[in-house]
């Protein structure tokens, strides 16, 4: 081998390289590290707490504006419970990999769509019937924005990527871009979802027991 400048070889030079290519990779990038899938204990209690969390804030959320349940209620609550609780389900359950997770990912997504749905119908119903004016607001601009954007973004996964009739299911590029704009899409609907909240309270102790346990789920469930 011959000798460098530093005065090494080629052969140490080029694993010298492969040593620094290795640790600059650091844990969690979009690098050539793959995070571990969720342990079934991991998984079962993340599911629990996406469950409990999006019902009791979401029927919180939807009992502020007149201390008990009217027609308006149904808005938070779906909205919450499906946008965050299904979708942070769907999310964790897609990190386990494999066939049957990747189907129910995809199940799981359009049951959390369908409740946003409702939400959307139960606010249009509750305005009209008081004659408020619809989308007037810059988060129900947003809302309704994202949540078409999620609808497309269910598409593009059933159509090319399902795990038995996907036209372009092995398709590593559209895998990758699906996945990071999907994560995208819920860290903007959960963040337009506790700006929604600030619209029926400003009460700090209550935005906060919203927003950090949100916060605290965007690492976990969607990195």
């Amino acid at each position: 081998n011959k000798t460098n400048i530093f005065g090494g070889t080629k052969a140490s030079v080029g694993s010298l390289r492969r040593i620094v290519t290795i640790k600059m990779v650091a844990p969690g990038s979009l690098g050539t590290f793959k995070p571990k899938p969720p342990s079934t204990a991991m998984y079962t209690g993340m599911v629990v707490f996406f469950l409990i969390f999006s019902l009791g804030a979401g029927y919180k959320a939807g009992t502020l504006s007149t201390g008990e349940w009217g027609q308006f209620s149904w808005h938070p609550f779906l909205m919450t419970s499906g946008m965050i609780g299904m979708m942070g389900i769907s999310a964790i359950t897609k990190k386990r990999g494999g066939y049957l997770n990747t189907k129910l990912h995809g199940m799981i997504s359009w049951v959390g769509l369908f409740m946003a749905f409702g939400g959307v119908y139960s606010v249009y119903r509750y305005k009209t019937d008081m004659g408020q004016e619809h989308f007037a607001s810059a988060h129900s601009i947003v809302g309704a924005g994202l949540l078409g954007s999620c609808v497309g973004a269910g598409m593009v996964g059933g159509i090319f990527l399902h795990p038995d009739f996907g036209i372009d299911k092995t398709n590593k590029q559209i895998r990758l871009i699906h996945k990071m704009f999907s994560r995208i899409l819920l860290i903007f609907s959960w963040a337009t979802a506790l700006s929604g909240l600030t619209q029926l309270t400003g009460e700090p102790m209550i935005l906060a027991a919203y927003g950090i346990p949100l916060m605290a789920l965007i690492p976990l469930s969607l990195m």
